[in-house]
């Protein structure tokens, strides 16, 4: 059986950059089985399969793999695989803003945003937010900071850890600076039990750097050490931040750098909408993404 594939580079607007994606435009066909058979076989951070919509109001279905499982969505394969599709002239093509998909929770909005004609940016909305209390006793904290090879001094003094989720559970972890951020080297073995625990599928490193943010993501539970751009977990850092009051600028929108220690520099961004009281309602995450490959499978 011969299954086409377009991959691309997300959240950021060079080749050899952000984060790699295989998409498959065309999933018709493929049992689930094959389907992570497939992303086993790229090992990229995440693979995505396109199939016709439940709803036909909706453009597409989209089923997205790391290499070890299936997850419900995640950030860059939405924008990437929206992108490509818009390149093949599946979606777009008549001159569409905003499209809905179907991911494994439910309907997304994507607006398409063009640069000289095409379609090489997308913003997403996520889905509800939602967090657990703030994890303040300091045997976890140590726990959490021997998992980064970091010391406790590490994390920041103010700003806790805490569960976050937009769609994907993500452990937010503010750190006192980018240095120490840069410094973390992840010990598999106890992250991946801190990941069981805690119910998470990222954790999210992040520090203040000037009026942006400097992130690394490890998830090693799903067979991704580390991940060059996460926008599942920029989402939740949105939201964590209009929790805690420490939006950078004190402004809805921000930037966020990850994927500089692995050579793959990546630029999110996030905007967060929030009720009269400063409460954070939804959140939309955007970014940029360039094709890369084309090809074909023999499965």
């Amino acid at each position: 059986m011969r299954v086409d594939f377009v991959t691309c580079d997300v959240f950021t607007s060079r080749p050899f950059a952000g984060n790699p994606l295989l998409v498959v435009p065309d999933a018709r066909g493929l049992s689930p089985a094959l389907m992570q058979a497939v992303a086993r076989e790229i090992n990229y951070s995440e693979s995505t399969f396109v199939l016709p919509p439940d709803d036909p109001r909706h453009a597409y279905r989209q089923r997205t793999f790391v290499p070890f499982k299936e997850i419900p969505y995640a950030g860059h394969p939405t924008v990437g695989t929206a992108v490509v599709m818009a390149a093949l002239g599946k979606v777009g093509a008549k001159g569409e803003t905003e499209i809905s998909i179907e991911v494994g929770f439910g309907p997304l909005t994507l607006e398409l945003i063009r640069e000289k004609g095409a379609v090489r940016r997308v913003r997403m909305e996520q889905g509800e937010p939602a967090w657990e209390k703030p994890i303040g006793a300091s045997a976890p904290r140590e726990r959490i900071a021997r998992a980064l090879g970091l010391p406790g001094t590490a994390l920041h003094k103010k700003l806790p850890p805490q569960v976050v989720s937009t769609g994907n559970r993500t452990l937010v972890l503010p750190l006192r600076d980018v240095a120490s951020v840069s410094a973390a080297v992840a010990d598999a073995r106890v992250l991946n039990t801190l990941e069981k625990e805690l119910d998470i599928l990222i954790a999210y490193l992040v520090a203040f750097d000037g009026e942006r943010i400097h992130a690394r993501a490890f998830c090693p539970g799903a067979g991704v050490p580390e991940d060059p751009a996460t926008g599942s977990a920029a989402g939740p850092l949105g939201v964590y931040l209009a929790l805690h009051g420490a939006l950078p600028g004190g402004a809805p929108r921000f930037f966020i750098d990850q994927g500089v220690e692995m050579g793959r520099p990546s630029e999110i961004e996030v905007t967060v909408e929030r009720e009269a009281d400063g409460a954070p309602a939804g959140v939309r995450v955007a970014g940029s993404a360039v094709l890369i490959m084309q090809g074909h499978l023999e499965v």
